[in-house]
């Protein structure tokens, strides 16, 4: 794995419990003891020269900020990410229970612009698209041992582009995690060596949604046929609608087995509303009934659950919205 891919992995966590201290240390705040708490884990976890920030703020009700902090590269200290504010909402941390919720702001990379930029940059330069702005977003995580459910909410913000939001509800997550952790470095040279731990993870719900503040606008145009810039023609527009009607028929031919015969007009009208940029939104969920088994999916690719998969696809529950 890449040291760039490490970092960014890494980054999350080192969100979460730089935050997590700073609330820690809001309950001695009188004693002055915030930063302290903060730089004895770095210290534990040999992060001490890799996260850096200008001032840290905490109360004793539960909530803490940090601004201008610095993530750097172990192996490439010229590669780094900031954040211009992260701010600890809530978090508990009990026996069975263990929540956590932050937000930050402006967050970059060395040349001070979004890194999303960089994963699609090429594909977003044919969009016009030069540099995007800082991101903003927020990460929600709480885990109850007692059941060993968790349930996942991460919302991303990027000016410009689109925002988008990602809600999961499992169950035993906590024990792919423990033995990721305790096989990582197998792990690390086949990703295929997770399989079969994810035989008892199921899913009670997910969902995805994305709301669109130009890319969706700027893809269409080029599908259309419109120079960068230009608006599209009205023959343009014409042949494009047409393409899309054709597009939107053939979904409701072919889905039902996907949305079911009830839900497949309506999840189809909404993927055509989001094409022709009569929406801005579209959401995804899917509440299957019983919870999802991930096992269910990887039998379902290796063909030996294709006789199910009409069954499989109507107990997911799966449906699409404005």
């Amino acid at each position: 794995m890449s040291s760039k891919k490490k970092l960014a992995i890494a980054t999350a966590g080192v969100l979460v419990v730089a935050a997590g201290a700073a609330w820690y240390g809001g309950n001695k705040l009188a004693q002055g003891k915030v930063e302290e708490e903060l730089k004895a884990f770095l210290v534990q976890n040999n992060l001490q020269d890799n996260v850096f920030w200008e001032s840290l703020e905490a109360n004793v009700s539960g909530t803490g900020s940090m601004t201008n902090v610095k993530i750097v590269d172990k192996q490439n200290p010229a590669h780094y990410y900031t954040f211009r504010k992260v701010v600890l909402k809530d978090i508990e941390n009990t026996e069975k229970v263990q929540k956590i919720d932050i937000s930050f702001q402006g967050f970059a990379d060395e040349t001070g612009n979004s890194p999303i930029g960089k994963v699609s940059a090429n594909r977003l330069a044919d969009l016009g698209y030069t540099e995007l702005p800082k991101v903003n977003g927020s990460l929600k995580v709480s885990f109850d041992s007692s059941t060993d459910r968790s349930m996942y909410e991460i919302s991303i913000d990027q000016p410009e582009l689109a925002s988008f939001g990602v809600k999961l509800d499992a169950n035993k997550i906590g024990g792919l995690l423990e033995q990721v952790r305790a096989n990582s470095q197998a792990i690390q040279q086949n990703p295929m060596a997770v399989l079969p731990f994810l035989a008892p993870v199921s899913i009670n719900s997910l969902s995805f949604n994305i709301d669109d503040k130009g890319l969706v606008k700027r893809v269409i145009a080029k599908e259309k046929g419109a120079a960068l810039g230009d608006a599209p023609t009205p023959a343009q527009n014409a042949t494009y609608e047409a393409k899309m009607l054709q597009q939107k028929e053939a979904c409701m031919k072919q889905a039902a087995i996907v949305f079911g015969v009830n839900k497949t007009e309506a999840s189809c009208d909404a993927i055509y509303k989001y094409v022709t940029n009569q929406k801005d939104s579209l959401s995804f969920a899917m509440n299957p009934t019983p919870p999802f088994e991930l096992m269910s999916v990887l039998q379902l690719l290796s063909g030996a659950g294709v006789a199910n998969a009409n069954q499989l696809f109507q107990n997911l529950n799966i449906e699409l919205k404005n």
